[in-house]
């Protein structure tokens, strides 16, 4: 459905309600601050550029991992593997505030000494080399100083709900696949 508006403001709830169609990989942010773990879910996560290897997370300001991480300088990206959505909401406080996050899984240091989730599909160590505010949230920029990952489908999310990776085995359309020359 379309919304026309002379206002060229959008509204909040219509911007949540298009974004929630995006499915994304769920990952959860962690880091580590005086002797203490912090951590958050998220699905805004994404590769900056692979020469030197960067990637970026938007942290919601309000949240309690946001200021760790500006004062740690450090975060790790642990992307959750299908197997781990009890891990995903537990960071998503959806098991409660009182709920031990990190008692779900199994965790190890890294080079950074964040928290990293064993058997992630992938975790990515990043040192923090920007911060880039935007009203609600922070963009932070990390250079990633050591990777770990294996094959197994991610956890995704999108409309609301967690979600399964459906491979494709059909055959593929070969005209679909040619290159076009105009």
């Amino acid at each position: 459905m379309l919304t026309k508006t002379n206002n060229p403001a959008i509204a909040t709830s219509d911007f949540v309600s298009a974004m929630a169609q995006m499915v994304s990989s769920v990952c959860i942010i962690t880091t580590r601050f005086e002797g203490k773990r912090y951590g958050l879910t998220a699905t805004a996560m994404c590769s900056v550029c692979a020469e030197p290897p960067r990637l970026l997370v938007c942290v919601s300001k309000e949240g309690a991992s946001h200021e760790k991480i500006v004062k740690a300088g450090f975060f790790c990206v642990n992307v959750l593997a299908e197997n781990q959505v009890n891990e995903a909401k537990a960071f998503a406080g959806m098991l409660g505030k009182s709920f031990d996050k990190f008692s779900l899984g199994v965790w190890q240091e890294m080079l950074t000494g964040a928290p990293a989730l064993v058997g992630a599909c992938a975790i990515f160590d990043c040192r923090v080399t920007q911060q880039i505010d935007q009203f609600t949230h922070s963009i932070f920029i990390g250079e990633v100083v050591a990777i770990t990952s294996n094959s197994q489908d991610t956890l995704l999310y999108g409309t609301r709900k967690f979600r399964q990776l459906r491979v494709d085995n059909s055959k593929p359309i070969r005209d679909a696949l040619e290159p076009v020359e105009f």
